[in-house]
């Protein structure tokens, strides 16, 4: 497959890999470089991650209401880890974590699995009983329905980041490959318009996901 030249290239390690322990560590030095040296008038640095907090806040009070509180560390890390994720596809010689499906699909398992351990440790045995359905003579095919609903959500979530990533990376190199300068330039910029548009999808689709799970148990 047409593939642009990846500046770091470890023998035996997937590219994804080493993109995203470069997003991971990006992140986490700014993270500690802005908290270590807080401004009353933010920098630009610090104005990002405020901004990230400030609009995960928001969406899982109005989403969620006061149970998201406990979902913000999280989904906040994610927002900042895929929109750097998609953001790094963008600089010649990186390519995108988010354009595997293996990293799409390990976030979208991680708020699947937390939100449904979340709601089952609030609810206990209760909890079990949604997937046996109301009466007991149906549950083996009631577990059936509710298991391949459960799984059809972070399935569409991580495909849906992953294909759209996946095909903007091709389309720029396939384009760089044929007409290595202008038009190559225009499709980056609007590679980066799409990138943070498929981020904000991408979160705000975990958030609607977590409070669709809590729903399901009022």
């Amino acid at each position: 497959m047409l593939h642009a030249p990846i500046l770091i290239d470890i023998n035996g390690i997937p590219e994804y890999w080493t993109m995203t322990v470069i997003v991971m560590c990006a992140i986490l030095f700014a993270a500690f470089v802005v908290g270590r040296n807080l401004q009353v008038v933010p920098g630009k640095v610090q104005s990002f991650f405020e901004l990230i907090y400030i609009m995960t806040e928001y969406f899982l009070n109005e989403i969620i209401g006061g149970e998201g509180e406990v979902y913000l560390p999280l989904i906040a890390s994610f927002a900042a880890f895929v929109l750097c994720s998609n953001f790094i596809g963008s600089i010649p010689g990186f390519t995108s974590p988010t354009a595997t499906i293996d990293t799409t699909a390990t976030l979208a398992i991680i708020v699947v699995l937390l939100s449904h351990a979340v709601v089952g440790g609030k609810h206990g045995a209760k909890y079990i009983k949604k997937f046996l359905g109301p009466l007991l003579i149906i549950a083996p095919i009631m577990i059936i329905i509710e298991i391949m609903s459960a799984l059809s959500r972070p399935f569409s979530h991580a495909l849906r980041l992953f294909a759209n990533i996946f095909a903007e990376e091709f389309m720029v190199t396939v384009l760089l490959f044929l007409m290595p300068w202008v038009i190559p330039a225009v499709m980056m910029y609007m590679q980066i318009f799409t990138d943070l548009m498929q981020a904000f999808v991408f979160y705000l689709l975990a958030i609607i996901y977590i409070a669709l799970s809590l729903e399901e148990e009022h």
